[in-house]
Parts: C-alpha cells; structure tokens; sequence
C-alpha cells in the first residue's frame, strides 16, 4: 500500500487555479474529496495523476517526490467519470487493454479472475453499448485494477448511475478496494456518498482544500462557514456573544439569544451551526438539559421520504428534521404552534472572519 502527499502545491488548468493544496493521504487509506462542481476536485486527481505538472510544491509517493514523473510511471489507476470505454471492444478486450504494454504471462486468468471479483464475467463478449450505467461501472473498475495499482482515483464514478444502482454499487466498489488493499482518493458531491465511503475527507472549494478531517469532524465540526453550508447544517445564524461563563457562550443573533459550548470571548463575532436533526419539535416546552427552547409556528413541512423537513418560525427561522410518524402523531401542520429546542453542545462555533472553529457539536 501507498501513501499520498500533496505539499503547498499550486497547479494551473485553462484558467483554473488550484491554490496552496497541503493533504496527506495514509496507506490504504479512502479518502474523499468532497465539493461542489467547479471546486477543483478533478484538477486535484490529475495532479496527482500527472496530467497536470504543480507550478509550486510537491506530490509525494511514499514519501518520493514524483512531481514530474510520467503518467505512465506511477503506478496510479484512473476511473473516470464517464468510464472512457472502447464503444468497439468487448468487455474482455477492454479490460485487456490496461495490460498492452505489460509482458505479464498468463493475462488471462488474471482478466478472468478481475471480471469475476466484480460480478461481470457473463459479459466478457458485450460491448459497451449494450450494457447498463452500473454493467460499465464495474467494466471500468476492472480495467482500472488489472495492473493492481498502488492508488486508484475515481473522479465521481457513481454519478449517471440510478438511486438504486449507486446505492448498491457504491458498497460493492469500497469492498472490492478495500479486497485490493489500495490506497484511493474518491471525488464527489454527494454527501451521502461522502458519509458512506470515507475514512477521512476534505472539502473543496474555490480550487483550496478548506478542511479535512473524519467524517464526524467535517459533517458536525465544519471549522469555515461555506462547509457548514454544503454539509447540511442548514441553520446558521451571524451574531456577537454578550456572555460567557464556565465554558458556555450566549450569543445575540438578532431577535433571540443563542447558548453554546465555547471559549470565545464578549463582543466576538460568531457564526452558529445547528443541523436540523439536532432540534426537537414538541407540541409545548418540557424539562430537558437542552439550554436553547423557542416557541414557534410552523411555515413549512417538505416531505423528504421518512422524514420531514419542519420550518418554524421561532423569530428567527429554525429548520428541523421530524420523521413521519411523529409529524402524525403531533399533527403537525403549516400554522401549528409548537415548542423547539437543542442543546448547547449541539451547536458549532465559527469564529467570524477568522472562520477558525472555537467549539464544536459533541
């Protein structure tokens, strides 16, 4: 298995720009590149592919500097987001075609036992065209695996696929890797995917690496306001703090006072994050540990399948996730007067400006 390192590398495609990128990727590890389109999460696996040459920096394999090293020398497999398969050869000829300038005796058996470990060897004669999205997905992580490389980059490789598709594949494609013991760097903008897949991610922006970290520090901890944004903690609030007292803030975000666990001090500018399915709907206040309790009226269900998507106005708006049973059960509905609360170590502190995490969901 093979490390990945990228130090302050900056790399130039068209008139895109990735800009001082710094990530360490550990043996075997899944790592994920989250962002939305345009980020720069492509640009980043050709630079580590070799399709691109960093300006600025380093890319290190194992610690071994192979910033201008070949394509064809560094032993890294690429699937691609559209497959890249031949329309003219059969499934057997494509995956084939990964071994062209190899001497390995023998090929054969190892195509047969690669179709065979991805559930494909009935097709070993079709051609692309004749098979479905999920069909060539496994045909391009064959043909990427066939030379067992020390890294593999799949550059969004469940997107055209359908829900139930991708839900299947997306379990498959990790135990495969995981077989193989490689070391893969995963893009997407799928948080679902993210979530599901990752051993630790980073999330893109703008052509920077903003944060990385595990799943539970990127989704719950998200140390800068447009990751907090793009992971879902759909309630933010800017305001200033007023009080602080034994590792608790209050904090003023206009027309309510917000408490969290942090240590910034009075008069610092805040950003707080609360995921919606940290907030309890309720038909009228109880007793709880939750320090923040607001009193509101329903504007909006969305029905999101098993869930709801409750938005209440609380003076300020407060988006909550309520399963259906309970929407039934409390009979909630558009104009009905409910009770809402979350707890102070359900809310996440972003230092304004600074955009430097002070405290974080526990």
């Amino acid at each position: 298995m093979t490390s990945v390192a990228i130090e302050q590398a900056y790399a130039r495609l068209g008139d895109f720009r990735l800009q001082d990128i710094s990530v360490s990727v550990d043996s075997g590890e899944f790592f994920v590149i989250l962002g939305p389109s345009g980020a720069g999460k492509t640009v980043l696996l050709d630079l580590i592919a070799g399709f691109i040459y960093p300006r600025q920096g380093r890319v290190l394999l194992d610690g071994t500097d192979i910033s201008f090293l070949p394509t064809e020398r560094r032993h890294i497999g690429y699937m691609f987001q559209d497959y890249a398969l031949f329309p003219n050869m059969s499934v057997y000829k494509n995956i084939e075609f990964g071994l062209r300038y190899t001497k390995l005796a023998d090929h054969g058996r190892r195509i047969e036992e690669i179709m065979e470990l991805v559930g494909i060897p009935k097709l070993r004669d079709r051609t692309p065209t004749t098979l479905s999205g999920g069909e060539q997905q496994r045909v391009a992580l064959a043909r990427s695996l066939i030379l067992e490389p020390n890294v593999l980059l799949l550059d969004e490789p469940l997107s055209a696929l359908d829900t139930s598709s991708r839900d299947l594949l997306r379990e498959e494609l990790r135990d495969v890797i995981d077989q193989f013991q490689i070391t893969a760097l995963f893009v997407t903008h799928d948080q679902t995917e993210a979530r599901l897949l990752a051993d630790r991610l980073g999330v893109m922006y703008g052509g920077r690496l903003i944060q990385t970290g595990s799943v539970h520090e990127v989704f719950d901890k998200p140390e800068d306001e447009r990751v907090a944004s793009f992971v879902g903690m759909e309630n933010l609030f800017e305001g200033a703090v007023v009080a602080q007292k034994d590792g608790i803030i209050t904090a003023d975000i206009g027309n309510a006072t917000v408490e969290a666990v942090a240590n910034n001090e009075i008069g610092d500018r805040v950003i707080l994050g609360i995921r919606p399915e940290n907030v309890t709907v309720m038909l009228e206040q109880v007793v709880s540990s939750a320090r923040n309790t607001f009193n509101g009226t329903i504007k909006q269900i969305l029905y999101l399948g098993p869930i709801n998507k409750v938005i209440i106005d609380c003076g300020f708006m407060l988006a909550a996730y309520v399963t259906n049973i309970s929407t039934e059960t409390l009979r909630l509905d558009r104009g009905s007067e409910v009770s809402v609360a979350f707890k102070a170590t359900g809310v996440n502190v972003i230092s304004k400006g600074q955009q430097r995490r002070k405290s974080a969901l526990r």
